[in-house]
């Protein structure tokens, strides 16, 4: 019984892992489109601020692999998500 409880915790911990850098990598894959949407000329006045939250959406779930702590880590991902979705629904609402 002591070895199907380590085997569903080891378990639970590495999807929680691939998870969270799932998540991780698709803020930084925003931000990495808005970067080069910027780059190509597509931002204009009123779309820019949109491209410049999904840019810092890309660093905050860049800096989830820097911070250690499990509690703090969560909420740097779930700034980088918010930011991730207001940065691309807020560059569709403009163009």
């Amino acid at each position: 019984m002591e070895d199907y409880r380590e085997s569903a915790g080891r378990l639970q911990h590495t999807a929680y892992r691939n998870l969270r850098q799932t998540i991780a990598y698709a803020t930084i894959f925003v931000a990495v489109v808005a970067t080069w949407m910027l780059f190509i000329g597509q931002a204009t006045p009123t779309n820019f601020p949109w491209y410049a939250v999904s840019i810092l959406s890309g660093a905050f779930g860049l800096a989830t692999y820097f911070v250690r702590e499990p509690r703090p880590r969560l909420y740097v991902l779930a700034a980088a998500v918010v930011l991730a979705v207001v940065g691309v629904t807020g560059m569709f609402l403009t163009n």
